[in-house]
């Protein structure tokens, strides 16, 4: 009996060992594809720079929580996305807590190939690129940054992205990071975002 309990502990132990030095395996992340880019592709002379933003104010829980309470207010242009702040307004509202943004407008990829995309948001948010829901992570919550996104684009253009936010109070964050083809993270370029003229 001795030698038995002996035998299943130095099992155990041994299997601890091995999945302490392994680590847990990581599920892969399956490459997003089928994204379209907006056609006609919009002319120049038809854009401005930046993202546009539709603001909206209530201590929002979540997502859909958005836009139920009537039409919100128009807010500046947001030229990029790389928002955090500890007590500062949220984006380019004029307000630090009670904040929900409904963002629109293209995003722009110079060259086909896979882009990883990574998403820190503070709290609630919903990312879609061409139709494609590429990243949810609902509710209130600290800063959580995403797990690596891959993004398969296989023609270059201007493609459609809009961003449902919401901050409830404390501190907030929504940041866009990518890993453009044969590049390193950073925050996606403000030249890569703009929007229809009013």
């Amino acid at each position: 009996m001795i030698r038995r309990r002996l035998l299943v502990a130095a099992t155990v132990a041994a299997c601890a060992l091995s999945f302490a030095v392994a680590g847990p395996v990581a599920a892969e992340t399956k490459p997003i594809t089928g994204a379209k880019p907006v056609s006609p592709q919009p002319a120049a002379d038809k854009v401005n720079p930046g993202l546009a933003v539709i603001y909206f104010s209530n201590m929002f829980n979540k997502l859909n929580e958005i836009g139920k309470l009537g039409k919100g207010k128009p807010g500046e242009p947001i030229k990029i996305l790389d928002h955090q702040s500890n007590d500062g307004n949220v984006l380019t509202s004029d307000k630090s807590m009670g904040v929900g943004a409904k963002i629109t407008g293209f995003i722009k990829f110079d060259q086909p190939g896979t882009y990883v995309f990574h998403v820190n948001s503070n709290d609630g948010v919903r990312v879609t690129i061409a139709g494609i829901k590429t990243y949810e992570n609902d509710g209130v919550h600290a800063d959580e940054l995403s797990e690596p996104i891959p993004f398969v684009v296989e023609q270059a253009g201007w493609y459609e992205l809009a961003v449902d936010y919401f901050q409830k109070k404390g501190t907030s964050a929504l940041q866009l990071f990518w890993t453009p083809p044969g590049g390193s993270r950073a925050p996606v370029p403000a030249t890569q975002f703009a929007h229809l003229k009013g």
